[in-house]
């Protein structure tokens, strides 16, 4: 396993309870420079300011050793744990690490940590060369789970003298606390969750406190500085467009409407893979029908809800990330004040918080009917915007990240300004917070995002499509060759597989089952009375 985090676990608790007694034996080894189960995004060791940015419930590592969600083991550990309704990463982290120790420790597998990245992935015959910086082992089996990128992978445009997010929040590498002095001008590449994760480090976590208010009628936020955190943290995107804060008490009828949406995405996505291979040719799948499909489902809400909008309106939406309502806001802070405002029923719901609810709520629909279809060009282009916009309504903070960054603009030290229009600062610190991309390109038909991939692209072992960033892969996670052949030996899941399949960067067990097929693939291969494999 290449990258021990949640999708290596979830694989390894699958293949765990798949196995009979009489079966293996089954020798794993984990290569992550991090505690594996939680890895670097959800190490224990993080700030515990940094907070869990989706809704617990999902969060499931349970098999038979353990039966316990991450909700009912939290709730072991905390009598109130339930009125904590966005932990701390940490916390997530402490119950993945635990998951996985147990794992080790009572298992059927016979697992080792390796504490190092891997540097090289080489065919030897019928086995894989698997190398770091320290050895070099043969393996039967490899399973590329590197999640958000191996340790030390930083963006190609990141330049000379600008901090890292990761190494200020997630890694925290205390030697560059100094870097970004209190009172100092702090210039943020980003306005996403990475970047909110960065101010909330640069404040909160340098001793800021904040006292509970009432503004207009909304509950609120007021920041009590301590004296710590930089005089000035500005945030800067191409769009800038605020996140919209994440729907709160959607209504039910609203819910009901979403589920008789579920179907028709369903045969959409069925009828366009039916349709992928005519004689034998590949052929584009067309998409103005699940567009149709999402927008009349938005206009069916809107009605409910009472917002003004037709097809038109909504649809312009879409394209422009942006309702003409909101565009009329002075500022991304204006704007989520009033997304937070609409969130309790105090000015009317927005064209965001609609689109919001249907992308949110038929995600897993989405997912599912878009997984390994072929595309036109056009299509993935028009896709990748129209679906980014739709996340920043849909996947924005919770509410009390929300709070917090308004109370942080109100008190004149964030602000949210257009990439390249800032004014000159003196002795500005910039800190990088754009997240690296997903898949294994560092954008469609670039650069690998490291020597192992561009290795395994160029012997030809994996496939990534023109126009994608992601491996190619059976619905097993089995890799395909550039011959578009499985290649049974050798797995991916999860991120490197991003654009053929979507949504990996979620915490929740059951949006793919990849995982699921890949581990009944190496119980049927040690459940052979001629065959010993060990699955590395």
């Amino acid at each position: 396993m290449i990258g021990g985090g949640p999708k290596c676990l979830f694989a390894l608790l699958e293949l765990n309870d798949c196995l009979d007694a009489g079966d293996g034996p089954v020798h794993v080894d984990v290569y992550d420079p991090y505690p594996p189960g939680a890895g670097r995004v959800w190490n224990t060791g993080q700030p515990r300011e940094l907070r869990l940015n989706v809704n617990p419930r999902i969060i499931d590592a349970s098999s038979t050793l353990c039966t316990q969600t991450f909700n009912q083991w939290r709730a072991t550990k905390d009598a109130h744990a339930e009125n904590d309704t966005f932990p701390a990463r940490a916390l997530v982290g402490e119950y993945l690490n635990e998951q996985f120790q147990r794992l080790v420790e009572q298992g059927a597998l016979q697992v080792t940590h390796r504490a190092n990245a891997v540097t090289s992935l080489v065919r030897r015959g019928p086995q894989w060369e698997v190398s770091t910086q320290l050895e070099s082992k043969l393996y039967d089996e490899v399973v590329i789970s590197t999640g958000h990128g191996l340790a030390g992978y930083q963006l190609a445009s990141t330049e000379h003298g600008t901090l890292s997010a990761a190494e200020l929040t997630v890694e925290r590498t205390e030697g560059l606390i100094p870097a970004v002095p209190a009172g100092s001008q702090v210039l943020v590449r980003g306005a996403a969750l990475t970047a909110y994760d960065v101010v909330l480090t640069l404040t909160e976590g340098r001793g800021g406190r904040w006292e509970q208010i009432t503004e207009d009628g909304l509950s609120a936020l007021r920041y009590l500085p301590r004296g710590e955190e930089p005089s000035r943290i500005i945030l800067t995107s191409r769009s800038n467009i605020s996140l919209s804060p994440k729907p709160l008490n959607v209504p039910q009828e609203v819910r009901d409407v979403l589920d008789t949406y579920r179907e028709p995405i369903r045969r959409w996505g069925s009828a366009r893979k039916d349709a992928g291979r005519v004689n034998g040719q590949t052929v584009t799948s067309e998409f103005d029908g699940l567009w149709s499909i999402l927008l009349a489902c938005a206009v069916q809400c809107t009605g409910l809800v009472g917002v003004p909008a037709n097809e038109a309106t909504l649809w312009s939406t879409v394209l422009a990330g942006i309702s003409e309502e909101m565009k009329a806001k002075e500022s991304p802070a204006a704007q989520l004040r009033t997304s937070l405002r609409a969130n309790h029923g105090l000015d009317t719901y927005s064209h965001e918080w609609v689109w919001g609810v249907v992308w949110a709520g038929l995600y897993p629909q989405i997912v599912d009917a878009l997984s390994r279809i072929s595309w036109a060009a056009s299509e993935r282009k028009q896709f990748r915007i129209i679906a980014a916009n739709l996340e920043r309504m849909a996947f924005g903070p919770p509410e009390l990240t929300a709070l917090k960054l308004l109370a942080l603009y109100d008190a004149g030290i964030l602000s949210h300004e257009p990439l390249g229009q800032t004014h000159q600062l003196a002795d500005v610190v910039t800190i990088n917070a754009v997240t690296a991309p997903a898949g294994v390109l560092i954008e469609p038909d670039g650069k690998p995002a490291n020597e192992m991939i561009r290795d395994l692209l160029t012997a030809g072992e994996v496939l990534v499509r023109s126009g994608e960033r992601g491996l190619l892969t059976d619905t097993d996670g089995t890799c395909l060759n550039v011959r578009g052949e499985r290649n049974e030996s050798l797995t991916a899941l999860g991120r490197p597989t991003e654009d053929p399949t979507l949504g990996h960067d979620t915490l929740n067990r059951n949006l793919h089952p990849e995982f699921q097929e890949w581990a009944k693939r190496i119980k049927r291969l040690v459940a052979a009375p001629s065959q010993k494999v060990a699955a590395n």
